[in-house]
This record gives structure tokens, C-alpha cells and sequence, in this order.
């Protein structure tokens, strides 16, 4: 008797536990972990448009005034990548490499959202900007707030590159009501496949605890040939690549996740990604 009933409690406990799996299999396939991959600096060599012609919903940070600017931004429109203005900001260490149409701390308001609004204009069909090298401007208060608060009135997105873990980027930009949120992986920094792979596999885990997660890579060769590869990868564990904008409006609800997590990068290395 008491077997009986124990079977059937057991029989009625794996019911219920097999109509939950099931369940929550169609959520998860019907709300599947999104990533958004940004490919930055973009602007300075003719092979950038490999970049360009991978397969996938890939973000493009093309830097203003760099020799193929316009060029690269026209045809990630015409294959309808999205568009980023990867803006120079000053950094804490030498900044010959940040070019023309850079922010620094010593503008005034008036300098600085004059210098913003022309590298933005500079760069077609861009829907937001994210900070190239910066790790000195964007842990400064002020300059933060005059350039969300210009992204406001242009109805602008403001991705952080998390190149300094003292950025108030995108603290000040939330206080705006701006689509925000910060990169958690740089996927080749290291321009080895295992170290890509490494990378990438770290925001796979990423994404799946928090739903979404944000990459930033470069257009390097060894990172195009890893990036055309990644789309089976993406479908086994049912995560899907979209533009940054789409991934944006969950990010502030991300638990914080450390650039800890990532391989250590600073604004040197940043420089030597053009070199």
C-alpha cells in the first residue's frame, strides 16, 4: 500500500517536473539570450569592409574624420548593419593617436558639443556613440553630463567601452533616459584564436546568466575569420546576435559585471588595435 502510494506520488512529482522543462524550453526558444557584437574602429584600412560583409546583425563604431568614414558607414546602411560613432576621448595616457574630432578636458561646453555634434555628423546613419580610448573623460562628472545631455536632444544611444572601471558614462547617461550600457567582454585584444575563443566563450556565459550580453571586437583578420564561424555556435545554445540598440534597453537591468571578466586592456593596447 505504501508503495503504491509512494509510486504514485513519484509518478505525479516527474509529471510536474517534465510540464515545467517543457515549458520553460518554449520560453527560453521563444525569448532566446541576445548578444550584440561591436566591431570599433573602424575608419582607417580598405580591408575594413570584410568586416562589413560578415553575415549577421554585427554593430559597426566607424571613428569620424578617419579616411574611410563615410565610405564604410554607406555600406554597413546598405546592408543593413547598424551604425555607431566611435568618438576619440581624451585618456589618461598619451593621446597622439586620438585624431580629429576628439573631446578633451580642457573644452568648455560650448567647444564640446560643438566638436560632438560635428564627428557625429560626420559619420552617416549613426544611432549612438560608444568612447574610443577615454579612460580620463568619461570618470569626469561634467563633460559626461554635457555630452548625454546633447545625446538627448539628438535621441542618441550611448554604449560604454568600459576602457577605465571608474566610468560614470553610463550612470549619467541612464539620469537622461538614454539607451545605455557598457561592453563586458573585448574579444581580441589578443589577436590569438584560443585567445578569442577564450573570450567569446566568456560572453557566451555572460549572456546566459543575465540574458544579454555586449562584445566588443575590431576588424583584424584572425577576429573576421573567428566571427564568419559563429553562427552555428550562436543556434546550438540558442542565442541570438542582434544590433547593440536591441540589446540596449535590457542592460541597466544587468546585474554589474565586472571588466574583470574580461582580458585586462587599457588605452595602449587600444591605440596598438589601429597599429
Amino acid at each position: 500500500m505504501i508503495r503504491a502510494v509512494l509510486t504514485h506520488i513519484f509518478g505525479c512529482w516527474l509529471a510536474i517536473v517534465t510540464i515545467y522543462l517543457s515549458v520553460m524550453a518554449n520560453v527560453s526558444a521563444a525569448h532566446p539570450v541576445q548578444i550584440a557584437i561591436v566591431i570599433d574602429d573602424m575608419g582607417y584600412r580598405k580591408t575594413d569592409i570584410s568586416a562589413i560583409k560578415l553575415a549577421g546583425d554585427f554593430t559597426f563604431a566607424i571613428v569620424p574624420f578617419a579616411p574611410l568614414t563615410q565610405h564604410l558607414a554607406v555600406a554597413a546602411n546598405n546592408h543593413n548593419k547598424e551604425v555607431i560613432a566611435h568618438i576619440p576621448m581624451e585618456a589618461l595616457s598619451s593621446n597622439h593617436l586620438l585624431g580629429q574630432g576628439a573631446i578633451t578636458a580642457d573644452m568648455d561646453k560650448k567647444q564640446l558639443i560643438e566638436q560632438l555634434r560635428s564627428a557625429i555628423q560626420d559619420v552617416p546613419y549613426a544611432k549612438g556613440i560608444n568612447n574610443h580610448m577615454g579612460s580620463k573623460l568619461t570618470t569626469m562628472t561634467q563633460p559626461i553630463h554635457w555630452i548625454m545631455e546633447q545625446l538627448s536632444h539628438s535621441q542618441l544611444y550611448f554604449l560604454d567601452s568600459k576602457t577605465s572601471p571608474h566610468s560614470v558614462g553610463e550612470s549619467i547617461a541612464a539620469k537622461y533616459g538614454i539607451q545605455t550600457g557598457h561592453r563586458h567582454i573585448f574579444l581580441d585584444n589578443i589577436r590569438e584564436h584560443a585567445a578569442i575563443e577564450r573570450q567569446f566563450n566568456q560572453l557566451i556565459k555572460i549572456a546566459k546568466k543575465h540574458q544579454s550580453a555586449i562584445a566588443i571586437a575590431h576588424p583584424h583578420p584572425q577576429t573576421i575569420a573567428f566571427l564568419s564561424s559563429i553562427e552555428p555556435r550562436l543556434r546550438r545554445h540558442n542565442i541570438k546576435l542582434v544590433p547593440l540598440s536591441k540589446v540596449l534597453t535590457h542592460t541597466n537591468k544587468l546585474a554589474k559585471v565586472t571588466s574583470a571578466l574580461a582580458l585586462p586592456i587599457t588605452d595602449s593596447k587600444i591605440n596598438s588595435q589601429l597599429n
